[in-house]
C-alpha cells in the first residue's frame, strides 16, 4: 500500500498465508470492523496486528491504542520490543510519519495528526475520555474484559475498529468472544494451533513441549486448547478427571423426591452465586449454578422462588458464609436475618483458612456429579480458579 513516498506495510514486512486473512479484512474499507484471534504463541499475532495499525493509522486521523493485561507489557513487547531479525517492532511507523515519540506515555504522534498509545487493562481510568478509533487487545484472554465493556461503546460512536488476539486461558471471556465471533458475519474470528500454520517445525515444537515440561501449559500455548486447565488452577485438574469420567453430563434433572441445597457466595461489591444441589448417599448432584450482580437479596429470593417452581422441587438446607451473621451499619439488622423475612434461613458455615478451604473443594469434587446444561459458567469458574 503506497503512502505518498512510503511502501506499507514498511520495513519488508508480509503477512504470512494465515495473516493474510485477518489483513485483508481489517483492509477492506469498511467501518467498525472487528476481529479475534486465538493463534498459537510464536505465531505472530502482535506483529501482525502491528503493521494493520500503522496501515489504519496513517488511512484515518485519530488516537488508536495497543491495550495489554498490564501496561508495563506493552513496553516490554511492542515499546521496547524486537522480531526475531532484530528489527524494532516500532518501525512499522517510519521514521518519516512519526513527529514525536513520548516516551513516558509510550505514545507516538504521527505527521498526520493520529497518536498510537500502549495502555493497559488494569488501569481502566486511563481509558476514560479519548475517543480511539482503533483498539488492539493483546492477550485478551488476560484481560480484564471490564476493559472491553468501557471501551466498546467509544468505538461504536466513532465507527472504529478492535482486534483481540491471545491463545486460550481455558473457557473465560476470550472463548465466548471467539464462539460469539464465529455466528457473526461482521466478525472476522481465526483459531489456529501450531499444527495448522505449520509456523514452527515438528523438531521445535518437540523442543518446546520438553522445555515447558508442563503439559497443560503446552496445549493451550501451542496446541491453543481451550479444554486444558488454566496453568496453576487449584480444581481444573480434578474437572478434567470428572469430564473423563462421565460424571459432567449434558444435563441432570433435579429428582422432585430430593430435597435440593443451596450453597451461597454473597457478593458485595461483586458477583453472587448460588449452587444448587441434591444428594444421594455420597453422590452431590450439582444441578444449576446461578450467579448475578448489582441485585439484594430479594432479587435472589425471588429468583429461588421461580426456580423452585419450574423444576417442582423442594428447598432444604441454604448454606452461607460465616460474615452473613455480621450487622450492617445502615439497617443494624444482619443479612441472616434479612434473609429469614423472606423465607430463606440461612445456616453459616465455619470459617476456614484459604488453603483450608481450598482442600476442603478438593475434597467433596470427586463425590460431585455437574449438570453441563444447568452449571456451564460455575464449572468454567472452577476450572479457572487459579494461583
Amino acid at each position: 500500500m503506497p503512502e505518498g513516498d512510503l511502501i506499507l506495510p514498511a520495513g519488508g514486512w508480509r503477512p504470512r498465508w494465515y495473516q493474510l486473512p485477518l489483513v485483508k479484512h481489517m483492509m477492506s474499507g469498511k467501518i467498525s470492523l472487528r476481529a479475534i484471534i486465538a493463534w498459537h504463541r510464536r505465531a505472530g499475532k502482535d506483529i501482525t496486528c502491528i503493521n494493520i495499525c500503522a496501515m489504519l493509522s496513517l488511512l484515518r486521523v485519530g488516537t488508536y491504542w495497543f491495550v495489554f493485561p498490564y501496561q508495563n507489557q506493552g513496553r516490554r513487547i511492542i515499546w521496547d520490543g524486537r522480531d526475531k531479525t532484530g528489527r524494532p517492532f516500532l518501525n512499522a511507523w517510519p521514521k518519516a510519519v512519526v513527529s514525536r515519540k513520548l516516551e513516558n506515555e509510550m505514545a507516538l504522534h504521527l505527521t498526520n495528526g493520529s497518536v498510537v498509545q500502549m495502555l493497559g487493562s488494569d488501569q481502566p481510568d486511563k481509558a476514560v475520555g479519548p475517543n480511539p478509533l482503533g483498539i488492539v487487545f493483546s492477550e485478551y484472554s488476560l484481560c480484564d474484559p471490564e476493559i472491553w465493556r468501557l471501551t466498546s461503546p467509544m468505538l461504536a460512536e466513532n465507527d472504529g475498529w478492535a482486534i483481540f488476539n491471545g491463545t486460550p486461558r481455558g473457557r473465560n471471556h476470550f472463548y465466548k468472544m471467539l464462539e460469539n465471533a464465529k455466528k457473526d458475519p461482521h466478525w472476522y474470528s481465526s483459531h489456529l494451533s501450531a499444527v495448522d500454520t505449520k509456523a514452527i517445525s515438528p523438531a521445535a515444537l518437540r523442543r518446546a513441549r520438553a522445555e515447558i515440561d508442563n503439559e497443560a501449559r503446552f496445549q493451550s500455548e501451542f496446541m491453543t486448547s481451550f479444554d486444558t486447565p488454566v496453568e496453576g488452577s487449584y480444581y481444573g485438574p480434578i474437572m478434567t478427571r470428572l469430564a473423563k469420567k462421565k460424571q459432567i453430563p449434558e444435563t441432570i434433572v433435579p429428582d422432585p423426591s430430593l430435597p435440593v441445597h443451596t450453597a451461597w457466595d454473597l457478593g458485595m461489591d461483586d458477583s453472587t452465586s448460588i449452587w444448587f444441589f441434591q444428594r444421594l448417599g455420597r453422590e452431590l448432584r450439582m444441578v444449576c449454578y446461578y450467579e448475578s450482580s448489582g441485585e439484594g437479596l430479594p432479587f435472589y429470593a425471588n429468583y429461588l422462588e421461580r426456580w423452585s417452581a419450574l423444576n417442582d422441587v423442594t428447598y432444604g438446607s441454604h448454606y452461607a458464609p460465616h460474615d452473613i451473621k455480621v450487622r450492617e451499619l445502615g439497617t443494624g439488622k444482619s443479612r441472616i436475618q434479612t434473609a429469614r423475612s423472606l423465607g430463606i434461613r440461612f445456616t453459616a458455615v465455619a470459617k476456614l483458612s484459604f488453603s483450608d478451604g481450598v482442600e476442603a473443594v478438593r475434597r467433596v469434587l470427586p463425590m460431585c456429579w455437574f449438570s453441563f446444561s444447568g452449571c456451564k459458567l460455575g464449572i468454567e469458574h472452577l476450572k479457572g480458579y487459579h494461583k
